[in-house]
């Protein structure tokens, strides 16, 4: 078992990146200069406005303009930490409108216009939790405001009257209606931002474990849960894996289990089905099930026995983790507290976990490709040292034997012989050293191929005795460095097969190349051979599985068609098609 506790940072609240919330700061700012100059304008045009001591009403509204204007520059420069400017400028925007309600109070007021902008922008912040209180702030400080400032100046033009009662509730029912719009923007935004955060292939694939934990206690807090529980089974080993997350006074602990067994098997309801229930009480056990693959819902009996995972809880939300229509776990939010979960809070359980098992199984299979890649990338090296430097070793093994031999029989062809030798050696050395560069330079191009393969053809002339014809055409086919070095292998590889195994004196080596496509024929006149059964197609060409392995998978790496034809007495002739970048693959 494993725990993992982590304190949430004071700073990391999940909120929209800063750039977002500088854009919407900058909006409201921007909204807010507008509204200072229609009120100024529109108080202006009208003669009975001010309605309450001219004289200080429009130096007030012109210092709101002021105001606006400063702000403005202020936000849209960002000269101020923009975690604060949303609430300090609330604060001042609802004494500003309160102070300016006083003084255009009688005939065509400004005052919805105002307290309609303070309550948006309160939404457009922090949806329906934010709207609220500065509605109901504004509800009360208006009759407030009005009544002291009625009995403070005893003025005829400022009567506290009936209707300073009536916009208060016509108010609050405007701001909740602006509060619930900005509340379900709000949760679509946070929507959005969770999908983008989730499919960051980097944070998966760096550590899923701890992506999962984290990803885990971010859906517990947009869902306002307390604990949760997902379950994942790997599909390699048959292994469940359990992270049972939990969430309490700002902190999250994290647990991992491993177990054989599903930890959380669900028997009311199919493997391709969501679940929703907000009444686990015994006898009241009923939940909606919403099937993934049909659309369909259907409410069902969770049954008597079925007790909740970490329990006891209050209400529960199950979402199946599906890859290719195959169940590979679940995931399920509970709530201890009466609030409910509703058809919107399965739909996106269901498509944040579709979303996460895309991601997760995407990394999965990076992972395995990778792995591949190395056991790839070791076969090659194998097949590399297995036709160049292991040949080579051999090659100089056998020259030693000789040179000991000529010590006791001919003395005098004894440094003809080392001389040999160490010309073996260097060639082995510089083999060993363009192997090197090769590896570390797989992306160039080669820069020469006919030039490697006539040099070969020599090297075979002069140290083996085979008489090798070479038919290549002159300008060089200008193939990928990794490619060049497994055809020339290749051929070293078949021409080595001809003298150990054929004792052949002669071979040609055909080299062809397409827009699409080259081609390689290897033919000796030696003895030839069989694949152990005898078996020939009617054409006379052995089964692949007849040609050396390290030819067979370094064709196969190159995606290339082999073919193999040999006759007792007749010799051997190894035919490949290797398809170019850009061609399709050989017929």
């Amino acid at each position: 078992m494993q725990a993992l506790i982590t304190a949430r940072p004071a700073l990391e609240q999940h909120r929209a990146p800063l750039e977002a919330f500088s854009r919407t700061e900058k909006i409201v700012a921007f909204c807010r200069v507008l509204l200072a100059i229609a009120t100024m304008a529109l108080v202006t045009l009208d003669p009975k406005q001010p309605s309450f001591l001219p004289n200080m009403g429009v130096p007030v509204l012109a210092g709101f303009v002021i105001y606006s204007l400063v702000l403005f520059a202020l936000v849209r420069g960002e000269h101020v930490r923009q975690d604060r400017i949303g609430y300090l400028s609330t604060i001042a925007d609802i004494v500003w409108v309160s102070v300016i309600t006083i003084f255009t109070e009688r005939g065509p007021s400004p005052f919805f216009l105002l307290h309609l902008f303070v309550i948006s922008s309160a939404s457009v912040r922090w949806g329906l939790a934010g709207a609220m209180p500065v509605t109901v702030t504004l509800a009360l400080g208006y009759p407030v405001v009005s009544f002291v400032a009625s009995r403070v100046t005893a003025n005829d033009d400022l009567v506290f009257h009936r209707a300073h009662l009536f916009r208060p509730l016509y108010l609050v029912a405007a701001g909740y209606l602006i509060g619930y719009l900005g509340e379900h923007e709000r949760r679509s935004k946070r929507k959005l931002s969770f999908l983008l955060d989730l499919v960051a292939p980097d944070r998966l694939s760096r550590n899923p474990a701890r992506a999962i934990t984290r990803l885990s206690r971010r859906a517990l807090e947009f869902f306002e849960a307390s604990r949760g529980l997902l379950v994942l089974r790997d599909p390699d080993t048959g292994r469940w894996f359990s992270w049972h997350v939990t969430r309490s006074a700002g902190r999250t602990r994290a647990t991992l289990r491993v177990t054989a067994d599903d930890p959380c098997p669900i028997a009311f309801a199919s493997d391709i089905e969501g679940c929703l229930a907000n009444d686990l009480r015994p006898g009241r056990e009923n939940a909606l099930c919403y099937d993934v693959g049909a659309g369909t819902i259907a409410r069902r009996s969770m049954g008597a026995s079925f007790r909740p995972p970490l329990a006891p809880a209050q209400a529960l939300l199950i979402a199946p983790v599906l890859i290719r229509h195959e169940l590979r776990g679940r995931a399920i939010v509970l709530r201890d507290s009466d609030r409910k979960f509703t058809r919107d809070d399965l739909e996106f359980l269901l498509v944040l976990v579709g979303q996460a098992a895309a991601s997760l199984e995407s990394t999965r299979l990076q992972s395995k490709a990778e792995e591949v890649a190395v056991l790839e990338e070791r076969a090659r090296i194998a097949r590399d040292l297995h036709d160049g430097f292991i040949q080579a070793l051999a090659g100089i093994d056998l020259r030693v034997e000789a040179t000991k031999l000529l010590l006791q029989r001919d003395p005098e062809r004894v440094p003809k012989a080392l001389e040999d030798l160490h010309t073996a050696v260097d060639s082995g050395y510089r083999e060993v050293r363009s192997y090197l560069t090769v590896l570390r330079q797989a992306s160039r191009r080669a820069a020469d191929l006919g030039s490697a393969l006539d040099r070969l053809a020599a090297e075979f002339s002069i140290r083996e005795r085979l008489k090798v014809h070479m038919a290549r055409p002159q300008s060089d086919p200008g193939l990928p460095t990794s490619t060049a070095y497994e055809l020339t292998q290749i051929v070293r590889e078949a021409l080595h097969n001809a003298i150990r195994h054929g004792r052949a004196t002669q071979a040609i080596v055909k080299l062809g190349a397409r827009p699409t496509h080259v081609y390689l024929v290897i033919r000796d006149n030696g003895r030839g051979f069989s694949d152990g059964n005898g078996s020939v197609d009617g054409d006379g060409f052995l089964t692949p599985a007849a040609a050396p392995w390290s030819i067979r998978e370094r064709a196969a790496a190159l995606g290339g068609a082999m073919r193999v034809w040999s006759q007792p007495g007749g010799g051997t002739e190894v035919s490949l098609l290797i398809p170019v970048a850009g061609g399709g693959p050989p017929a």
